[in-house]
């Protein structure tokens, strides 16, 4: 806000409103009065200091001074408002202006009073031309960017130390604009925070030589920034692998459960021919032994033992069936 309204303030290709052109014709008519005031007045007394040395020729050195200061100041004011000054004349008009002073305080031949009062015309002549020439190279210099911007005095007062700084750097890196060199100031101190809480107190050691050069001497703060936030960012966390997925378990398979079948008594009239036999071995000697019987019927002990103990247990009566 503020850049923009100091532009618009200065801005070189706003023409002049009305009433500044009328001031300023104002300003150039009182300028010619004291001008030919000044010249008229100090004509005489440089003659007569200068005419023990030229005689009647002595007319010529007021003249040829005065002419001498118009035209160094035309030409100089002119350059000014070109862009293009020459520091030369402007001194070399000083000069002139100096010793028409001096010229015109040595024909007061050391009376204070009128020391004062012939040196007080030059004077505001100078002070006039000064003026006039602070105005165009402000207005010439801000259309070339060449301007610089001064600092508030507030600021001065209240930090000293970094306002020279900042002052330091906007001479040396051609910085005109004030709120410009503030901007660049806080990016400067930004980056110098990161590296100081990354780092620690000794930054200046860990950091690239590069980026310490920059930070030091406040250029190049946009690489410098950019370059501290990549430094400085905190690392992504490494990525975790995927967790391994164990295969799903399959089922036992199940066995389908043996039907378990009731063993019974075959009866006497459905036996097969060993049963017969055994049966009759049996009605006949009730305490015969499992082997015994196997060894009769030609079989194994342990088959007889079985058939002995299913044969031996009694048939259900037809009451019980029948029930």
């Amino acid at each position: 806000m503020t850049s923009e309204v100091r532009t618009a303030a200065f801005d070189p290709s706003v023409p002049l409103t009305r009433a500044q052109k009328v001031l300023a014709g104002i300003g150039g008519l009182f300028f010619a009065g004291l001008a030919g005031l000044g010249g008229y007045g100090s004509f005489a007394s440089v003659r007569d200091v200068a005419e023990p040395w030229f005689g009647d020729q002595a007319w010529i050195v007021p003249a040829g001074v005065d002419l001498g200061i118009l035209a160094l100041v035309s030409v100089a004011l002119l350059l000014e408002w070109l862009a293009m000054p020459m520091p030369a004349l402007r001194w070399m008009a000083m000069a002139f202006t100096a010793a028409t002073v001096w010229l015109n305080v040595s024909a007061a031949h050391g009376d204070a009073t009128g020391m004062v009062m012939h040196a007080s015309m030059p004077v505001l002549f100078v002070t006039f031309i000064e003026a006039v020439r602070h105005a165009i190279r402000r207005r010439a210099g801000i259309a070339a960017g060449t301007v610089r911007e001064g600092i508030p005095v507030t600021r001065w007062l209240l930090a000293p130390l970094s306002t020279f700084r900042l002052w330091r750097r906007m001479v040396l890196w051609q910085i005109t604009s004030y709120p410009q060199a503030l901007v660049a100031e806080q990016r400067r101190r930004h980056a110098l925070a990161l590296l100081d809480a990354h780092y620690g107190r000794k930054w200046k050691s860990k950091a690239p030589a590069d980026i310490t050069w920059m930070l030091r001497d406040g250029v190049m703060l946009d690489q410098a920034l950019a370059r501290v936030t990549e430094l400085t960012a905190p690392e992504p966390p490494a990525p975790q692998p995927p967790p391994k997925q164990e295969p799903p378990k399959k089922a036992p398979r199940r066995r389908p459960a043996r039907r378990q079948v009731p063993r019974q008594r075959v009866p006497r009239s459905v036996a097969t021919d060993n049963e017969a036999r055994a049966l009759a071995i049996i009605d006949a000697e009730p305490d015969i032994t499992g082997a015994e019987l196997g060894r009769r019927l030609d079989i194994s002990a342990r088959q007889g033992q079985r058939l002995l103990s299913r044969l031996a247990r009694p048939a259900p009566s037809s009451t019980t069936s029948a029930s």
